[in-house]
């Protein structure tokens, strides 16, 4: 399983990145999330939480973007479309 949610979260941060999401893992005490700054998109996240954690908090974000015209694996499709 957990080769698995390695995969899935790293085409996650892959799909990020050309939505132009800019990432940053770092000690702090909030769940974290996405937030927007000068026109840039960042998404922040404890650096100490789980993978699990990481895949479910950046789908829901990334769940946000119009995702139509990219190409994502049928894999991390049905993560998103089963995600809540």
């Amino acid at each position: 399983m957990s080769a698995k949610i390695d995969a899935l979260l790293n085409e996650m941060e892959e799909l990020a990145a050309k939505l132009n999401i800019r990432l940053r893992y770092e000690v702090t005490k909030a769940r974290g999330g996405l937030c927007q700054k000068d026109g840039q998109y960042m998404f922040i996240l404890d650096r100490k939480s789980t993978k699990e954690y990481r895949l479910l908090m950046l789908s829901r974000a990334i769940k946000t973007f119009d995702l139509s015209d990219m190409y994502i694996s049928p894999q991390l499709r049905e993560y998103l479309n089963e995600e809540v």
